[in-house]
């Protein structure tokens, strides 16, 4: 009986140390697709701390691969190579989903900001417009019509950076706008308080 037992428990010994002793090549080429597709999803700015909790798992299987690599082959064991690199995908699913969120909060809130940006700046214009102009702030006026003009490229510019998803650019421009927008209202309102109250008609 115990004979019968021990060829049967026999192969499934082997069976398993054959298992366990058999890299994750699958696993690691899943991981490791995984990953790319995070990356592409730019997942390493947009979702950092996910991205970082992705690398340090596929870090953490690759060593753990490489040491039992360098084992001699009888005493390999995968098991925890394996384990690790099948933890990959999911997380880098949801670094994935983060940084596509992340993204199109940024991409909305730049949008919000080149509109208020337009906004301020026709409002600028339209002040500029009403602006009492005379000797003592005739080259005055001319500079805010300069900024004006200036701020109009740089809203062309912004619009641009949008449409390339240089969102960052976008914004920083849209702000520089809007900073200077209202600049020119102050100066011009400014202008015509020292007139008496009283714009051009």
């Amino acid at each position: 009986m115990r004979k019968s037992l021990k060829l049967l428990v026999l192969p499934l010994l082997v069976a398993l140390v054959a298992g366990c002793s058999k890299a994750p090549v699958v696993e690691e080429n899943n991981a490791v697709q995984s990953v790319g597709t995070a990356e592409q999803a730019q997942a390493s700015k947009y979702a950092p701390a996910e991205w970082r909790t992705v690398q340090d798992t596929l870090e953490a299987a690759k060593a753990e691969k490489a040491k039992q690599d360098s084992r001699f082959a009888l005493f390999r064991g995968y098991g925890k190579a394996k384990a690790l690199y099948e933890k990959v995908p999911a997380l880098a699913a949801a670094a994935k989903t983060k940084a596509e969120a992340e993204l199109a909060r940024i991409r909305q809130e730049t949008q919000t900001m080149i509109a208020q940006a337009r906004t301020e700046l026709d409002s600028a214009a339209a002040m500029l417009s009403t602006a009492p102009v005379g000797k003592d702030n005739k080259a005055d006026i001319e500079m805010l019509k300069q900024d004006v003009a200036a701020s109009q490229q740089t809203l062309t510019e912004a619009q641009g950076d949008f449409d390339r998803g240089n969102y960052d650019g976008a914004k920083a421009k849209a702000q520089t706008i809007i900073d200077k927008s209202r600049a020119v209202k102050t100066a011009v309102e400014a202008a015509i308080a020292k007139k008496g109250g009283k714009g051009k008609k």
